[in-house]
């Protein structure tokens, strides 16, 4: 679809979020809008890290750009009034609230109200930069649409981390859903209290108890677990053998939590991210060759396939076969030291060992 022909459509809102800090969400985010932009899409990052806002760091900018916090806080500015073009005539940045003071925790009537706005940009997709944690903020920002990007590393803890990540966003978009619900909200209450991580809870348990509280309104529950479609981006991958910590989490996610989570890619560890972070600019700006660069590149082809076509994505059934079609089109980004590179059969054949392994 051409860009003339979109004009009108509102952006496929991607929120990036995961488990915890440090993970890379920032660079995965700055650099997958600047490769969109270079297919010819029209793309707008936000900082949504409320509180920790520093994604202008990793685009050369100085501080010193209203953004989302002057808009939470303002009657009169509008969210289109920040968005300024950066690096590329089709990539524009919406600073955070680095400028403004007390704006971590904006009312529910206020995130509605901008993420209205966000939704009303002219552009092809909007991606938001999630702070760390499961606030409910993050969480409400990361529930702003059907489609989202988890960002996670290969690594036991973190496997822990982003699955009671989706666990919080989960219980979240329900108790929103029945809020002011006295009996749906003592069931939600005594679930999320179970202990954490896979096995403590069984989404068709909690379903069922919601349907038994209030005839009817499991249904209505089911309906928002099976609307909501993650995005899985494993960052900072090492060896084809890290791709299993993905099939893990999915596994969990669907076992437990009812989500069809789809392996997006997986991105290199590539010592140019660090590099490029501390001169102040986005490792495909630096180096587009890099392996970490190629991972993002390849993300973007397959996002950017869905421009203007965002409703027909939400139900598209991408996450089947995700982890193998994910592994093949990736692994050749981890070529084995010192051996020759396996042939297809045999690279699927690790794959699926991987995934039932998992």
């Amino acid at each position: 679809m051409s860009a003339q022909a979109r004009a009108g459509i509102s952006p496929i809102v991607l929120p990036v979020g995961g488990g915890k800090g440090g993970i890379g969400k920032s660079a995965v985010t700055a650099n997958l809008g600047l490769a969109l932009a270079r297919l010819e899409h029209r793309v707008v990052v936000l900082d949504a890290d409320l509180g920790g806002s520093d994604l202008h760091n990793l685009l050369g900018l100085d501080n010193d750009r209203p953004g989302l916090g002057e808009v939470l806080v303002s009657r009169d500015l509008g969210l289109k009034q920040v968005v300024a073009p950066v690096l590329e005539p089709r990539f524009s940045f919406v600073p955070g609230d680095a400028m403004v003071v007390a704006t971590a925790n904006p009312s529910f009537q206020k995130k509605r109200k901008l993420l209205n706005a966000i939704k009303a940009l002219e552009a092809d997709f909007a991606l938001l930069d999630l702070g760390a944690g499961t606030s409910i903020t993050v969480m409400d920002f990361y529930l702003t649409s059907p489609l989202s990007l988890v960002v996670m590393l290969p690594e036991r803890p973190a496997v822990l981390n982003t699955f009671n990540f989706l666990k919080n966003a989960l219980f979240r978009a329900l108790e929103r859903i029945f809020r002011g619900n006295a009996a749906t909200e003592r069931v939600l209450t005594v679930f999320r209290e179970r202990s954490r991580g896979p096995g403590a809870m069984l989404v068709e348990d909690l379903l069922a108890a919601i349907e038994k509280a209030r005839p009817g309104e499991g249904l209505r529950a089911r309906r928002a677990v099976e609307r909501w479609r993650p995005k899985l981006v494993l960052n900072r991958v090492r060896r084809v053998d890290d791709f299993a910590y993905a099939s893990q989490l999915m596994g969990w996610a669907r076992r437990d939590l009812g989500l069809l989570v789809e392996a997006l890619g997986f991105l290199p560890e590539d010592d140019l991210v660090a590099e490029a972070a501390a001169l102040g600019r986005p490792a495909l700006d630096v180096d587009p060759r890099a392996p970490f660069c190629q991972g993002v590149a390849r993300l973007a082809l397959s996002i950017g396939q869905w421009a203007g076509r965002g409703a027909d994505w939400a139900l598209s059934r991408g996450h089947e076969g995700s982890f193998e079609r994910a592994a093949t089109e990736f692994a050749p980004l981890f070529p084995p030291p010192g051996t020759a590179w396996p042939t297809r059969e045999e690279l699927l054949r690790r794959i699926r060992e991987l995934e039932g392994g998992a």
